[in-house]
C-alpha cells in the first residue's frame, strides 16, 4: 500500500489540501483506523483529496474498485447524518450523487465511505472550455431543479433543520421576516450549490457533492444561496482566477435558464429579496474573520457582501 500525494480527481471546494487545513486549522489525521472500522481490506494507495473547510477526504484505490472516505470532526455528527440522509434521499430521485457504502464512527468521528465519482469540478472545465459555459451551465441550473423536487426526509425539514438560523444573530430582522412569510418546507435544499461542488465530463453533470449543508425549506433560499455564491464567493487560487470575472455573468444566465427550462418557473427578484439578503448574511456567517479562524473574505470582499445585504434589505422592506 502506498499513502500518494493530493490529487484533484475529487474537490469540493478548492479551499484545502491534504495535511492542514488553513480555514479550520484541522491536522490531517491517520485513515487507517476508520478503514478497519468499516472492515474494508487494505488499499493499494491512498491519496489525501483537496476538500472543503468541513471535512477531511482520502481516495481509496483497489485493483478492482475506487471509494471516497469522508471523515468529519467529532462535533460534526449531526451534520455527517444530515449529510447521509440528503445523499439517500437524492439518489432514490435519480440525482447523480455519490453512493453511500458504509458509515461509521471512531472515536467519536464520524466517517462516510462513498462510491467515487468520476469527472472535474464544473469550474474548472469551464475555465478551460469557456465554449461549454451555455450547455454545461443550463445543465447546472438544470440539475438544481431535479434536487427541489425531490421530498427532503423528515428529519431535514424544520424544525429539525432550520435553515433560517445559519444566517447568524446579525440577521434578526431578516430572519424574523422569513419567519413571517409561508415557507415551503418539504423541498430538498443543498444549500452550497455551486460549481466546484458539481463534476462534470464535459458532456453531463456526473454528481453533486458536499451535502454538509443540506435540509428541506423553501428552494428560494438554495436559489439565492447560490446566486451569492456565484457573484460573491471569493475566487478559488488558479491560473484561471482571471477568467473567472466575466464568466460569473455569463454562467448565471446559463444556470437560470436551465432552471427555468426544468422546473417550469423561476421566483422574480421581488419574492427572492428577503433571501437575497439572508444568504448574504449566511456567506458573512460563513467566510468572514472571526477570532478562532481566518476567514476568507477580504476587507473589500466583506464591503461588497455588505452592500448586498443592504440593498436587498431595503427592496424587501426591511429598512
Amino acid at each position: 500500500m502506498t499513502i500518494q500525494t493530493p490529487g484533484t480527481g475529487w474537490q469540493y471546494a478548492g479551499l484545502a489540501s491534504a495535511g492542514h487545513n488553513p480555514y479550520t486549522g484541522t491536522v490531517a489525521v491517520d485513515p487507517q483506523p476508520f478503514l478497519q472500522a468499516l472492515d474494508l481490506p487494505p488499499p493499494r494507495g491512498i491519496t489525501p483529496l483537496a476538500g472543503g473547510h468541513d471535512t477531511q477526504v482520502w481516495r481509496l484505490d483497489w485493483p478492482d474498485r475506487r471509494a471516497v472516505l469522508r471523515l468529519y470532526r467529532p462535533e460534526q455528527s449531526a451534520a455527517a447524518q444530515r449529510e447521509a440522509l440528503a445523499l439517500a434521499a437524492a439518489a432514490r430521485a435519480g440525482v447523480p450523487v455519490p453512493r453511500i457504502l458504509g458509515q461509521a464512527t471512531v472515536a467519536g468521528r464520524p466517517v462516510l465511505l462513498l462510491s467515487w465519482c468520476q469527472g472535474r469540478p464544473l469550474l474548472h472545465v469551464l475555465l478551460t472550455h469557456p465554449w461549454t459555459i451555455w450547455r454545461l451551465g443550463r445543465r447546472f441550473g438544470a440539475v438544481q431543479a431535479q434536487i427541489h423536487a425531490v421530498q427532503a426526509p423528515a428529519a431535514l425539514r424544520p424544525p429539525a433543520r432550520d435553515w433560517i438560523a445559519w444566517a447568524g444573530p446579525m440577521a434578526a430582522t431578516v430572519q424574523h421576516h422569513l419567519r413571517q412569510l409561508p415557507l415551503r418546507t418539504e423541498a430538498l435544499l443543498h444549500l452550497d450549490y455551486h460549481p466546484l461542488n458539481v463534476l462534470t465530463d464535459g458532456h453531463r453533470l456526473t454528481a453533486v457533492l458536499d451535502w454538509i449543508n443540506a435540509g428541506g425549506g423553501d428552494p428560494r433560499a438554495d436559489l439565492a444561496r447560490t446566486v451569492t455564491l456565484l457573484r460573491l464567493a471569493p475566487a478559488p487560487p488558479g491560473p484561471g482566477r482571471r477568467l473567472l470575472s466575466p464568466l460569473r455573468g455569463l454562467l448565471e444566465l446559463a444556470w437560470r435558464a436551465g432552471y427555468r427550462e426544468t422546473a417550469g418557473t423561476f421566483p422574480a427578484p421581488s419574492d427572492l429579496a428577503p433571501f437575497y439578503a439572508w444568504a448574504g448574511w449566511v456567506l458573512l456567517h460563513d467566510l468572514a474573520p472571526r477570532p478562532d479562524r481566518p476567514g476568507l473574505l477580504s476587507p473589500a470582499a466583506q464591503e461588497r457582501v455588505r452592500r448586498w445585504i443592504s440593498a436587498w434589505q431595503r427592496r424587501a422592506g426591511l429598512g
